[in-house]
């Protein structure tokens, strides 16, 4: 496997120049293409990057030991490469690698658990320092050894101008376009573009490193927003020519370089980004915004805990809860800003499945404030007065962490009701049963019932809290109407009316009662007290179906039973046999039964009888102990007996 891959590798460092000028040799090598296959292949479509750095150095000691440039046996010897030690391609793909290494090995201490600390940020801005000298060499010696043909260069001035990539000025390819493409021929076209695109990708690539470095050193805004301005002019330019393939590359990667462009003009002061914003820009993927995410969380949580000093109490209905530990503070107001996403004016906005990666955010924040309480309580010795308040703070914490349990599981019911009623979904998914639904409702009476346990466990109870007590109470009503409903659809597609009928009944009742209770509580959400009604009506229309139903299948009894009874015969034989589906091909008839009645399909019998099969016969020789055989002692050899042989015995 590792083979194959260095194969492709291989070919994609692109067609070998024609150029056989043995003296200052050039070739071609496609930046893009080969970093986009290396990195998906070995670990950055997941984020590992200690995978690829692995591979970035398995790569290099391959080309060092097939290039036969290895640094001395025994000890050391630096051997410097320049334009006149690239005699082929793997030269310049030793140089890329070398550079791919030490930007994965920065990355890599990036996403460390609680993030690098002060030495080892040092260590991390210097793997970026030296991924930046190579990047730049890679540039350079790209520059002198990129392919072009000396014809091209001694008909057009205006190509030697457009290879030296050294130049501040970013050469426009709509002059080449205009200008130069027009007296060539279709080769020398699409060998210009061609080379003009790898030479170009390697100075973005140079480029895009410098701005990483100046971004992660929070310094120097300006000349980091210049580099990815550059590396960004440039893919957009060659995202116009070349292969689809190139072009489409060229095309994610500016899409990647956007958000780091928007947040350099942030800090610098062009732009007006606000922070939900930064949040939009930071759930895109890509590797190349994986440096950007972790400045953009950083920033964050110092945010947060300069905000932190503010919050000092903890309201939960009418109680108030003082937060003397930072760290406490830090995770409850992070909880906090993800829930103004949930609730906020662009919830409705949200998919479902960002809300639930959101919801798990929240879950997170929360349990890590319990730690860090349940940590200070264990060190608050015998001070009954923290003590109380601690345990208050945790009652509260751990109450509103129910509550968006409840939620998750509503979302999780509104997903579920929304494949109910499909056949099959464009992404192949499986359609959720009734048995689906009836589960999540037993999860939110038990959610329900243990946050009114808890929030009825103290002692002096305030009007808030008999007030929220007696919502848990109504809605888990409210869930015990909408778990007797699907279980009475999981009845019906069973067959069973008469279940069916009276867990319908049953459920109309219940929402019947929690719409009465919900009617009369002010402040009701009036989402809630529809969703009720209509399960009302729901419940009161198939109840009258299942009744019909089961009164037609009743009055269908007696006759199948009449047709049943006419094909019984006095000699042990029906009439009448069904017969299996491969017996009557010709008539389009169901050999499977009604969809809501569980019958055994008739397709064919299994298992298959017993069929008598040909073999060999068996042979019995019975005359072998009649036969006298011939006595054959006369031929046998004798014993020789003498005085010797007797000694011997």
């Amino acid at each position: 496997m590792a083979k194959e891959n260095e194969a492709i590798a291989m070919e994609v460092d692109g067609p070998k120049s024609s150029n056989s000028d043995p003296i200052n040799p050039r070739f071609s090598i496609n930046v893009l293409q080969l970093l986009k296959s290396a990195q998906m292949q070995h670990g950055l479509r997941h984020g590992d990057y200690a995978r690829y750095r692995r591979y970035c150095t398995a790569r290099l000691r391959r080309l060092y030991k097939s290039l036969k440039f290895t640094h001395g046996r025994g000890k050391y010897t630096r051997r410097a490469i320049n334009e006149s030690t690239v005699t082929e391609v793997r030269y310049l793909h030793m140089v890329l690698y070398t550079a791919e290494r030490a930007w994965s090995h920065a990355m890599e201490k990036r996403q460390l658990l609680d993030g690098p600390n002060a030495k080892q940020r040092i260590y991390l801005i210097g793997r970026l320092r030296k991924a930046v000298k190579w990047a730049d060499l890679f540039s350079r010696l790209c520059a002198a050894k990129g392919d072009s043909r000396t014809s091209l260069e001694a008909e057009n001035p205006l190509s030697s101008m457009l290879f030296e990539l050294n130049s501040p000025v970013l050469a426009s390819l709509t002059t080449l376009k205009d200008q130069v493409l027009p007296g060539m021929g279709n080769e020398d076209k699409e060998d210009l573009v061609a080379n003009l695109f790898y030479q170009r990708a390697a100075y973005a690539y140079a480029s895009y490193m410098n701005g990483l470095l100046l971004f992660e050193q929070d310094r120097n805004w300006d000349t980091a927003l210049k580099n990815f301005i550059s590396a960004r002019a440039v893919y957009e330019e060659l995202g116009k020519y070349g292969a689809l393939e190139n072009q489409v590359l060229c095309r994610e990667r500016v899409e990647e370089l956007e958000p780091s462009i928007r947040y350099c003009r942030h800090k610098i002061g062009e732009s007006n980004l606000k922070t939900s914003d930064l949040l939009q820009i930071g759930e895109m993927d890509g590797p190349a915004l994986d440096l950007f995410k972790a400045k953009l969380e950083a920033a964050m949580a110092e945010a947060r805990s300069q905000q932190a000093a503010s919050l000092t109490e903890f309201h939960w209905l009418g109680h108030r809860f003082p937060i003397s530990n930072a760290k406490t503070r830090v995770a409850i107001l992070k909880a906090q800003e993800l829930e103004k996403d949930l609730h906020g004016p662009a919830a409705d906005s949200l998919p479902a499945e960002k809300k639930l990666a959101v919801f798990d955010k929240i879950f997170t924040a929360y349990h890590e404030a319990r730690s860090f309480i349940r940590s200070d309580l264990v060190s608050a010795g015998n001070a009954d007065s923290v003590k109380d308040e601690l345990n208050g703070l945790d009652k509260a914490v751990s109450a509103v962490l129910g509550q968006r349990t409840i939620e998750r599981n509503q979302l999780l019911v509104s997903i579920a009701k929304s494949k109910l009623t499909r056949r099959r979904d464009d992404k192949n998914e499986k359609v959720t049963k009734p048995e689906e639904l009836v589960r999540l409702h037993d999860l939110l009476l038990q959610n329900t019932a243990d946050l009114s346990d808890l929030v009825s466990s103290g002692r002096d109870r305030k009007p808030e809290e008999v007030a929220f007590a007696e919502d848990c109470v109504i809605r888990s009503t409210a869930f015990r109407a909408q778990r007797c409903f699907y279980l009475a659809k999981s009845y019906s597609s069973a067959g069973k009316r008469t279940e069916a009928y009276v867990l319908y009944c049953h459920a109309r009742s219940l929402a019947e009662n929690a719409l009465k209770k919900f009617q009369t509580v002010a402040g009701t959400d009036e989402v809630t007290i529809k969703e009720l009604k209509t399960l009302y009506n729901e419940c009161r229309a198939n109840s009258c179906i299942e009744h019909a139903t089961g009164i037609m299948e009743h009055e269908k009894v007696s006759e199948n039973l009449s047709k049943k009874v006419s094909t019984i015969s006095l000699s042990g034989v029906d009439k009448k046999v069904e017969k299996f589906l491969l017996e009557k091909l010709d008539v389009y008839e169901s050999a499977v039964g009604e969809p809501n009645v569980k019958s055994v399909p008739r397709i064919e019998v299994f298992p298959p009888a017993f069929q008598s099969t040909p073999r060999n016969p068996i042979v019995l020789d019975l005359a072998y102990n009649c036969i006298d055989f011939p006595s054959l002692e006369n031929r046998m050899k004798k014993d020789k007996k003498g005085f010797i042989s007797r000694l011997w015995r």
